[in-house]
C-alpha cells in the first residue's frame, strides 16, 4: 500500500463528516422552516448550500469558513428561512479555535451575532421573543465551540510535549545502556592493564584488542540506534544476532574483566516477539555493568526462564550488594522502566551475600513491537 493510499481515509474524513454533519444540520434546522413567500425557499436552498460548502473547508481555510458560514446564516436570519442559531458556524469556529486559537475570547463574534439578531428583529417585528432567544443560543453555540477549540488545540500540545518527553527519555535510556555498557569494561579492563605488573607485551595487545573491539562494537550499535531513530527501523535492528548469541557476547565481554558468568538461557529466547528480545537485552546488559562496575564480585549468574504467558529473568551475584536501603539510579530506573513498558516489572534486592536484579516481562503475541 503506497503513502497515497495510506492518506485516503483521513482525506475521505476530512469532507465526509463535515459534509454528513452540514447537511444534518440544513435538513434540521433550515428545510424545517416554511419561507414566507415561494421565492424564499430557494434563498433558503442557496444559503444553505453556501454555508455547508464553507462547512466542507473548515479544516483547511477555518477563517474563510467561518466568514462563508456566518454571512450565509445571517441572511438566511435577516430572511427569516432558518432556525439555525448558527450551529454550522460554530462547527467552523470550532476548527479555528482547534487550529489557531488562544485563551482570549473573540468577543467580535458575539458582537456580529448581536447585530445579526437585532438586525432581523428591526426588519421583522414580528417573533421578538423568539430572536432574542435565538441570540442567546448563538452566544452560547459560539462559546461552547470556540472553548472545545481551544481545549482540543492544548490537548493535542499536552499529548506532542508527552511524546516529545517520552521520546527523549527512551532515546537517553537506549543511549546509556550502549554507553554504560561498553565504557564500564573498557575502563574496568584498562584498569587491570595499568595496574598488572606482571602483564608482558602480548598480554598487553590482547587487552587493548579487546579494548578496541569492545569500542567498534559499541560505535557500531550506537550507529545502528541513530539510524533507527532517523529511519524508525523495527525494534530488533539493534539485535545483529540471535538474543542467545547476543548474551554469550555480554558474559564474555564480562569475563575478560576477571569476573565468573554462568548464563543458564534456553534455545526458546531467540523465537520470542521482538520487543521482548529487545528488552531483555537491555536488562541482562545493564544488570551485567552493574556487577562489573560496582559489585565487587567475583561470579554472577543470569538465568531466563520463558513460560507460557511471560519471561522471568535473574541476574545475581556474589559481591557486596547495596549499602543500605536500595536507591536505583539511572541504569535501574532504566531497568524498570524497559519491563513496565511491556506491562512487566522488576525488583531488586540487596543482601551480604550480593545483589540480585529480578525482572518479569509478559509475552503478549502479535503485539506491536515497543522500541527497546
Amino acid at each position: 500500500m503506497n503513502e497515497s493510499e495510506d492518506r485516503d481515509p483521513e482525506t475521505r474524513s476530512r469532507w465526509l463528516t463535515p459534509l454528513i454533519f452540514g447537511l444534518a444540520v440544513f435538513l434540521g434546522l433550515w428545510v424545517t422552516v416554511a419561507p414566507d413567500a415561494a421565492s424564499g425557499r430557494w434563498v433558503q436552498i442557496a444559503c444553505g448550500v453556501i454555508a455547508v460548502s464553507g462547512v466542507m473547508v473548515a479544516s483547511r481555510l477555518p477563517i474563510l469558513a467561518v466568514v462563508v458560514t456566518a454571512s450565509a446564516t445571517s441572511f438566511a436570519w435577516l430572511t427569516g428561512v432558518t432556525a439555525d442559531p448558527f450551529v454550522l458556524t460554530g462547527f467552523a469556529v470550532f476548527r479555528l479555535a482547534e487550529m489557531r486559537g488562544g485563551r482570549r475570547f473573540p468577543w467580535w463574534m458575539f458582537t456580529g451575532a448581536f447585530v445579526v439578531v437585532v438586525a432581523s428583529a428591526i426588519f421583522s417585528v414580528e417573533d421578538t421573543e423568539g430572536r432574542a432567544r435565538g441570540m442567546l443560543l448563538t452566544a452560547l453555540v459560539l462559546s461552547v465551540a470556540w472553548v472545545l477549540g481551544v481545549r482540543t488545540r492544548e490537548v493535542r500540545r499536552e499529548a506532542a510535549a508527552r511524546s516529545r518527553a517520552e521520546e527523549r527519555l527512551r532515546l537517553a535510556r537506549d543511549v546509556h545502556d550502549v554507553l554504560s555498557h561498553s565504557l564500564g569494561t573498557i575502563g574496568v579492563r584498562a584498569g587491570v592493564a595499568a595496574h598488572v605488573t606482571t602483564l608482558d607485551a602480548d598480554g598487553l595487545r590482547e587487552t587493548l584488542r579487546g579494548i578496541e573491539n569492545d569500542a567498534r562494537s559499541s560505535l557500531s550499535e550506537l550507529s545502528t540506534l541513530l539510524r533507527r531513530e532517523r529511519s524508525d527501523l523495527e525494534a530488533d535492528a539493534v539485535l545483529s544476532s540471535p538474543l542467545s548469541s547476543a548474551l554469550a557476547g555480554i558474559a564474555r565481554t564480562a569475563e575478560k574483566t576477571g569476573l565468573s558468568v554462568h548464563l543458564d538461557v534456553g534455545d526458546d529466547i531467540d523465537a520470542l516477539p521482538a520487543d521482548v528480545r529487545t528488552t531483555l537485552l537491555r536488562i541482562v546488559q545493564e544488570a551485567v555493568t552493574n556487577v562489573v562496575r560496582h559489585a565487587s564480585a567475583s561470579c554472577v549468574a543470569v538465568g531466563l526462564r520463558v513460560s507460557s504467558d511471560a519471561v522471568t529473568i535473574d541476574v545475581a551475584d556474589d559481591g557486596r550488594g547495596a549499602r543500605g536501603e536500595i536507591s536505583p539510579g539511572n541504569g535501574l530506573t532504566g531497568v524498570r522502566e524497559r519491563a513496565v513498558l511491556l506491562g512487566g516489572r522488576a525488583d531488586f534486592t540487596s543482601s551480604t551475600s550480593g545483589f540480585t536484579v529480578s525482572a518479569t516481562v509478559p509475552l503478549r503475541r502479535g503485539s506491536a513491537g515497543v522500541r527497546g
